[in-house]
């Protein structure tokens, strides 16, 4: 069976789509990245197949299920079954993800038996990193069907075993240091907070599925993504004003965040055009 998105039920009047590249398609399941401008509201829609959601960059408010809400602004993985009603409110910094969209069919017997009924999402922690690891497989230079397929079903039959945990007690803490203390570092922190370093630099990697350092560089990305696409700034401008050293910097966090070049991103605010205007 070959997908078809031309079933996706769509809000009257509204797109909720992002702008989407498509990276990879098998006869059962592709792989997309999609992009959506800052503060766009995307009403309440389903899908004819499952997705799974990965995340990139940025944030938003998921409301699933008839009223079920939480904000994912870091390393996250989101599912949706067919025909479960969701509906999204993109954060100030914009959200990139890599969408895998398949038939349930093209996966294993055991990973079929395990897909929740209802959508379903994890914030951080090992599933995101396995997530991100997923991404990868996907991804790589000559990707073959049997691999993806394998990596997909095994990732899958996984995700809903993984239990879910609320923020650590030092958590608000050490996120709001990293938001707004341009040289917070692990062993400031862990001072302030009566921890040893090494103890809370695993602690952290635990609960949110990356590191101090990785979160630093990703909410600069972030900053630079948002300049690129709504200014002229030179790109050595914009490097300086969203915390890196200089344009070399930057161009290393891109590929490192997002596999692209600034360049590239700033090229991509015409896919985004139409849909900040919706």
């Amino acid at each position: 069976m070959v997908l078809d998105e031309s079933k996706v039920k769509r809000a009257q009047g509204h797109s909720f789509t992002g702008a989407v590249v498509e990276h990879l398609r098998f006869t059962g399941a592709r792989l997309s990245r999609v992009m959506h401008p800052p503060a766009q509201r995307i009403d309440s829609h389903d899908h004819d197949w499952p997705v799974l959601t990965i995340y990139r960059l940025g944030g938003y408010r998921e409301e699933a299920d008839g009223g079920a809400a939480t904000i994912l602004d870091g390393p996250s993985v989101v599912f949706h079954p067919a025909g479960s009603e969701h509906a999204d409110v993109i954060g100030d910094q914009g959200l990139e993800t890599l969408a895998l969209t398949f038939d349930s069919a093209w996966l294993s017997p055991e990973a079929r038996r395990a897909l929740p009924d209802r959508s379903d999402w994890r914030l951080g922690g090992g599933v995101s990193s396995a997530a991100r690891a997923l991404a990868q497989t996907w991804i790589a230079p000559g990707a073959r069907e049997a691999d993806v397929r394998a990596a997909t079903s095994r990732f899958l039959t996984a995700f809903g075993r993984q239990r879910v945990s609320g923020p650590p007690p030092w958590g608000a803490h050490v996120a709001a240091a990293l938001e707004t203390q341009a040289r917070a570092t692990t062993i400031c922190l862990a001072q302030s907070l009566s921890l040893h370093p090494a103890w809370l630099a695993r602690a952290y990697r635990a609960w949110r599925g990356e590191g101090m350092a990785e979160t630093v560089r990703r909410r600069r990305v972030e900053r630079a993504v948002i300049a690129l696409r709504g200014s002229a700034d030179t790109l050595a401008d914009v490097a300086i004003a969203s915390g890196f050293c200089d344009q070399s910097h930057m161009n290393r966090g891109f590929q490192a965040v997002l596999g692209r070049t600034p360049l590239d991103v700033r090229q991509e605010a015409m896919l985004l055009a139409p849909l900040a205007r919706s």
